[in-house]
């Protein structure tokens, strides 16, 4: 396995926060106007969501691994922030930001020089919750 590095945890942890958010908000103009297929594209926006706070868990617990915390540590402080709402974004930008005290000696090993393959799904996460919104407003 491969240490979960800060650019790691931005692309795969702090940007899909930055979704839910956006799809969030969307979600509440979308049942305030109430405009077209307001109940699936409701339905796709909690979905679509959901999915990206646990992708951003899933790379919080990894990060929280890399810096040292044990994985139950790591799992509880994620549960409880995401319990306390704007405490999560502040432990993601901990996590974004803090320095692991020896890269050498860190359990998941040295850390990867590049990155490749896995930056390409970094876009995917961000635009199919949008793309899977558009599709389920046109569907009559």
């Amino acid at each position: 396995m491969h240490r979960h590095h800060r650019g790691h945890f931005v692309a795969f942890g702090l940007l899909p926060v930055l979704n839910a958010v956006a799809l969030l908000i969307q979600g509440l103009n979308l049942s305030t106007h109430g405009m077209g297929n307001t109940g699936r594209s409701l339905v796709v926006i909690l979905v679509a969501a959901g999915v990206s706070l646990l992708c951003a868990a899933v790379s919080a617990v990894k990060r929280g691994r890399d810096l040292g915390y044990p994985t139950l540590t790591a799992s509880l402080a994620i549960l409880v922030s995401l319990m306390l709402g704007p405490v999560f974004l502040v432990l993601l930008v901990y996590l974004a930001f803090a320095k692991a005290a020896d890269p050498a000696a860190a359990p998941a090993g040295a850390p990867v020089a590049s990155m490749g393959i896995h930056w390409l799904w970094a876009p995917v996460l961000l635009l199919a919750p949008w793309m899977a919104l558009l599709v389920a407003s046109d569907l009559p």
